[in-house]
């Protein structure tokens, strides 16, 4: 919802945030971005301390288009911000967080940064093309597939966790089974 938010008040083009009439929606756009790099730095990190989810049997091509998609995510989740920064402060603008301005780090090199800002934008545009596709996959395994894909991305959700090569299904045993859906 954040990504949202901060897309839909970037105004649809590169420099109508800079103007004086948008500076109220530049900052609150500006922290909306820094505040999601902030819960993506944070989801790394938790993903690097917890048990990741059983592998489930899917065809080769969809568990290819599942990490490709994942790693397409966060790649714009952190390439957004970072072209976020660098064009606003080469353009010379200072970026707000949390409704302070940072003065640029950099020297100003304008043409540069009207460059990088409208890669920024196309990044935005493509992030929310990505998402797309990864909420259709998400609701295509829940729905049609049947098969626990959703349930294992949420926090707290039903999942089998692997740990040290063997399900929490494998451990257990027989014990674990499929009741029949009715």
């Amino acid at each position: 919802m954040l990504v949202l938010s901060a897309y839909v008040l970037s105004k649809g083009d590169s420099y109508s945030l800079y103007s004086a009439e948008a500076d109220g929606l530049r900052r609150i756009h500006e922290t909306l971005g820094m505040l999601v790099f902030g819960i993506v730095v944070l989801r790394l990190l938790w993903g690097l301390f917890r048990a990741t989810p059983a592998k489930r049997p899917m065809p080769r091509w969809m568990a290819a288009a599942a990490k490709l998609g994942q790693i397409s995510l966060y790649a714009l989740l952190v390439s957004i911000p970072a072209t976020a920064v660098l064009g606003t402060w080469l353009e010379g603008i200072p970026l707000t967080l949390l409704g302070f301005d940072i003065a640029p780090r950099i020297a100003p090199a304008h043409r540069l940064g009207q460059l990088i800002v409208g890669v920024h934008t196309v990044l935005g545009n493509a992030l929310l093309w990505a998402a797309g596709a990864h909420a259709a996959a998400a609701l295509l395994h829940h729905f049609h597939l049947r098969d626990g894909v959703l349930l294992s991305m949420i926090p707290g959700g039903k999942q089998e966790t692997q740990q040290h090569g063997q399900s929490t299904q494998e451990k257990r045993g027989s014990s674990a089974r499929r009741l029949p859906r009715g």
